[in-house]
């Protein structure tokens, strides 16, 4: 997806793209199908980015809250750079319980902690 097409997005379409593409993401993982995950992880990054330039990234924080633990864990892990408070207790939870999205909140944790995690 084009800069340009996320320039021209609503603040809702892009919130609406981000939850979407983690949805992908997800299901191109368990698909084990590299190149749709890439895709649909590039398109969460670009959202971000976009939000982030406009300084939306906040109306991401009401996703916390879905169904959809990839959905959260994502979130969760953008929301340590401008919502700590609200991004930590998230993936501390999702740490504890098996899988990708588990080890991936463990991780990004841990890159937090230490200094080290990078925002796209």
């Amino acid at each position: 997806m084009s800069a340009r097409k996320f320039q021209k997005a609503s603040i809702e379409e892009l919130v609406q793209w981000y939850a979407e593409s983690s949805v992908v993401y997800e299901q191109s993982l368990n698909a084990a199908d590299s190149r749709s995950a890439n895709r649909a992880a590039d398109k969460i990054s670009g959202t971000y980015r976009e939000l982030r330039s406009r300084g939306a990234e906040s109306q991401l924080l009401p996703l916390l809250k879905s169904e959809n633990e990839t959905v959260r864990t994502h979130v969760a892990a953008h929301a340590l750079e401008f919502a700590p408070e609200l991004g930590e207790p998230v993936l501390l939870w999702i740490a504890k319980r098996p899988g990708f999205n588990g080890i991936a909140a463990h991780y990004a944790l841990k890159a937090w902690r230490e200094g080290t995690l990078e925002f796209p």
